[in-house]
């Protein structure tokens, strides 16, 4: 059986760590990794991570002018150009949340009904207060994994978009109401002190009549004790890039072109609820 040739384009650890996942994963192999900026590799699919913005969007372009598969973290903008990126359905969306077991896990139980009447979803992620260029990166990411797990149409959204701690622009407030009443509240911030033991910190709580799940994927810890007796705690956390790896090919097989739309309706209408301070319906 012919094996899958994945070619991967990001940059840093997030593709080190991507790289060794291609390896390890059988069925596929490696055909090359590039950064962004260069020619797409030459291979049967390409997987993205670590990419910003602007990178994310120039490699959509690139892959549909060349007709190529690709699989990319959400896009941040929601102009023309991604929407016929989208549209055609070779370019997938990812959100590297995907990559966290829990994060499946919570997303998978809800799809099979254990909340029983779903109440809301309140999803955070706290970055590093040097990352705020990277906040509007975060809430993609963050967006697009809620309204996979929901499944339901946004009807209205309010969103503020803050500098806390500086000057530049380094939190994001947004507010979904779905139409079967669900609420969801995100929030993205850079505002992780030097001190924080994590890089990033990542929770998502589900509430219903019949249950509540809670995931916090990059809180995990393992206790080191020495001969002394005195104990510690070693924050421990776990490679998303297998997990991630595998939604990608799975998108990849099975592209859902008027979801990723709809994602795109969503983001537009947060970007004018931001921008205009005051609620947007859709």
């Amino acid at each position: 059986m012919r094996e899958l040739a994945v070619g991967l384009i990001g940059r840093g650890d997030a593709l080190e760590s991507l790289t060794r996942a291609v390896r390890y994963r059988p069925g596929i192999r490696l055909a090359d990794r590039v950064e962004p900026g260069v020619p797409l590799p030459d291979a049967d699919c390409l997987v993205c991570a670590g990419l910003n913005a602007s990178e994310r969007a120039a490699v959509a372009a690139l892959a549909l002018a060349a007709g190529r598969r690709v699989a990319i973290p959400p896009l941040p903008s929601a102009d023309d150009q991604a929407r016929r990126a989208l549209a055609s359905g070779s370019i997938v969306q990812v959100s590297p949340l995907l990559g966290y077991a829990a994060l499946r896990e919570l997303a998978e139980r809800v799809h099979r009904g254990e909340l029983g009447r779903r109440y809301g979803l309140f999803a955070l992620h706290h970055l590093a207060r040097s990352a705020a260029a990277a906040v509007d990166d975060a809430l993609a990411d963050l967006l697009h994994y809620a309204l996979e797990v929901l499944e339901s149409p946004v009807i209205g959204v309010y969103a503020r978009r803050s500098a806390l701690f500086g000057d530049q622009a380094d939190a994001w407030h947004a507010i979904l109401r779905l139409a079967d009443e669900t609420l969801v509240t995100l929030e993205v911030v850079a505002c992780l002190p030097v001190s924080w033991p994590e890089p990033e910190r990542l929770l998502v709580e589900a509430t219903g009549s019949d249950a509540v799940l809670r995931a916090e994927p990059t809180r995990q810890v393992v206790t080191a004790s020495d001969r002394a007796g005195l104990t510690r705690g070693v924050p421990w956390r776990p490679d998303p890039s297998v997990g991630y790896l595998e939604a990608a090919l799975a998108r990849l097989e099975q592209p859902d072109s008027p979801s990723e739309l709809r994602y795109l309706e969503v983001l537009s209408a947060l970007l004018a609820a931001a921008t205009e301070q005051q609620a947007v319906r859709l």
